[in-house]
């Protein structure tokens, strides 16, 4: 189980800094669904690499705990 979530943590942290458009896209349509206005920043954008390769981290991090 470790290993499946740690996979999806990594595609989730790939996706977020390497296809920012695809994830401000689902950013907006979940804010739009919540009657929320969305403004794309440098803050925006920084924070989603972050969080990315946090996701990369704790995913491999999570995979690796698997086979030990």
């Amino acid at each position: 189980m470790p290993f499946v979530v740690g996979l999806i943590l990594v595609v989730l942290g790939l996706l977020s800094v390497f296809a920012k458009d695809l994830v401000w896209e689902f950013t907006e349509w979940s804010n739009q669904a919540r009657g929320l206005v969305s403004e794309r920043t440098d803050w925006w954008d920084t924070s989603t690499t972050i969080g990315g390769i946090i996701a990369i981290v704790v995913g491999i991090a999570a995979m690796f705990i698997n086979f030990m």
